[in-house]
């Protein structure tokens, strides 16, 4: 996997090994049939209901104070590590649809389900 090569790259030092596993997806998803994973890929979710993908309005709606900020909070950090691995999947030079908040989402999320399994 090319990813193996960037292992001597300064950059994937400041990676959590939670974000290397979520760019390994992606860039795995980046190959579309060449993947030897693209039959799995099929059959994962498309979203997920996790605090992290809320937007404004589903925000707002929990009406609670202490949601809200727990939610803003996810949010937050999810935008934080996705804005730190940006760097590494642009070099990767994965499709734009795969560079988005939203897929980051998804494949963090996707990661977590299949390390509780």
């Amino acid at each position: 996997m090319k990813l193996c090569l960037l292992y001597s790259k300064p950059i994937l030092l400041t990676l959590l090994p939670r974000q290397v596993f979520t760019i390994c997806l992606l860039y795995e998803i980046n190959k579309g049939k060449a993947s030897p994973w693209h039959p799995y890929f099929l059959h994962l979710p498309r979203s997920y209901s996790i605090l992290a993908a809320f937007g404004e309005l589903e925000t707002q709606a929990l009406q609670v104070d202490y949601a809200i900020w727990a939610t803003q909070k996810a949010v937050t950090k999810a935008k934080y590590e996705w804005e730190q691995a940006f760097t590494l999947m642009k070099e990767l030079k994965l499709k734009p649809p795969l560079l988005t908040f939203r897929a980051w989402i998804w494949a963090n999320r996707t990661n977590w389900n299949r390390l509780l399994i």
